[in-house]
């Protein structure tokens, strides 16, 4: 189910911030299975709809970490005890 949490924006078919629920899931790093969750929502900042669409019926997804997003990536700067 999705839930769009603001009005379409822009060109028709683009949705921002909306809620796409992803169901029951097993949770992996890799090929490593890490657990499992009842149930998993996800909250999408800029999509389309027919992208919205296709992750909620995808059968695995993948999360991959934005490089330059504040603190995504870059080493934390530590103050005192070095």
């Amino acid at each position: 189910m999705i839930k769009v949490c603001k009005d379409i924006t822009g060109p028709v078919d683009k949705v921002t911030n909306a809620w796409v629920d992803l169901g029951p899931r097993i949770i992996m790093a890799g090929s490593e299975v890490l657990g499992t969750a009842e149930n998993i929502s996800i909250k999408v900042a800029e999509s389309t709809k027919e992208g919205l669409g296709k992750l909620g019926a995808a059968h695995e997804i993948r999360l991959v970490k934005m490089l330059g997003e504040s603190g995504a990536g870059e080493k934390e700067e530590r103050r005192g005890n070095n």
